[in-house]
């Protein structure tokens, strides 16, 4: 007989991000278990028809990844906040999807989950659940690890440092309030993430292997590699036979991008990148043309 499990991936802040920040959910937590399905038990009790009391209770562990607090976490009741009873998110009110994951779970079979838990006043609360079947959790203990030796770092600098190793090892960006932080405490200066030559070579390195998100880090330092990056995207992209297929505004972005040019470009060149879509759109034997023309144009800046 296979049982439906409903588990939320997070509560409170957290409850509907599509994508966990891991580092601030686990800078956020006092405590953090690798569990197994069967070493904790969810209670709810109903205290009248406005509120419900929810509670989980932890008999034991698999590993215990942190914990920085003494308060006893094992074999006692700890409440479990849920939107629309303990907290009214304000997404939710305003009308943002709801997510939650549903699995079916097989009788015999190991489930694992990680526990997250904070320290309020002097009690403790479960900050967040993450229970997926499909996720690697040694590489997610391992990044637990990682950022609990950045949060054992005690000078800024160093801690800004380790942050951004942290951020180009897992592929991810810092997000605004991370650089919002450094920047009232004076280690930035602008919305411009800082990095050492060695940083500014592992980016240079994972953007040449297709992640993107760190033009803004690269493209200043190393113009004449991310250009023909995005010379070789556009004729990947130009050589698609089926106009369906082809994804005008990636072609209009990596063009951009290789002769440093911006979207406002009204340059004869831009004039015409603006007739691959839009309200100047072009036919699509049209299209393939200008598309070559724009790759020519880029080419020669390139190799100036």
């Amino acid at each position: 007989m296979k049982i439906l499990l409903f588990t939320l991936l997070l509560f409170q802040n957290f409850t509907y991000s599509q994508r966990v920040d891991l580092r601030k959910l686990t800078l956020n937590s006092n405590i953090i278990l690798f569990v197994e399905r069967n070493d904790f038990d969810y209670y709810s009790k109903i205290k009248n028809d406005h509120f419900s009391e929810n509670k989980i209770k932890i008999k034991s562990t698999q590993q215990i990844l942190k914990n920085n607090v003494t308060e006893n976490f094992l074999n006692t009741y700890i409440p479990v906040p849920k939107e629309g009873n303990d907290f009214y998110d304000n997404g939710r009110i305003n009308g943002e999807d709801f997510m939650g994951v549903g699995e079916i779970a097989e009788p015999n079979k190991k489930y694992y989950s990680i526990l997250f838990l904070k320290k309020q006043k002097s009690k403790l609360i479960l900050l967040a659940h993450i229970n997926r079947s499909d996720f690697d959790w040694k590489e997610l203990i391992k990044k637990i690890n990682d950022i609990q030796e950045i949060e054992n770092t005690t000078s800024q600098k160093e801690t800004y440092k380790k942050n951004i190793d942290y951020y180009l090892k897992y592929d991810d960006y810092p997000s605004y309030e991370f650089i919002e932080y450094y920047k009232n405490i004076n280690i930035l200066k602008s919305d411009s993430l800082v990095l050492d030559n060695n940083q500014l070579i592992v980016a240079k390195e994972k953007f040449l292997n297709g992640i993107e998100r760190y033009y803004d880090l690269v493209w200043n330092k190393f113009p004449k590699e991310i250009s023909k990056y995005y010379i070789q995207k556009m004729k990947k992209i130009s050589q698609t036979e089926n106009e369906e297929e082809i994804s005008f505004y990636d072609f209009q972005e990596a063009y951009e991008r290789a002769t440093h040019t911006g979207f406002m470009d009204d340059s004869e060149m831009g004039k015409l990148k603006n007739k691959l879509f839009g309200n100047d759109e072009a036919i699509f034997e049209e299209k393939q043309k200008i598309m070559k023309t724009l790759i020519e144009n880029a080419e020669n800046k390139n190799y100036r």
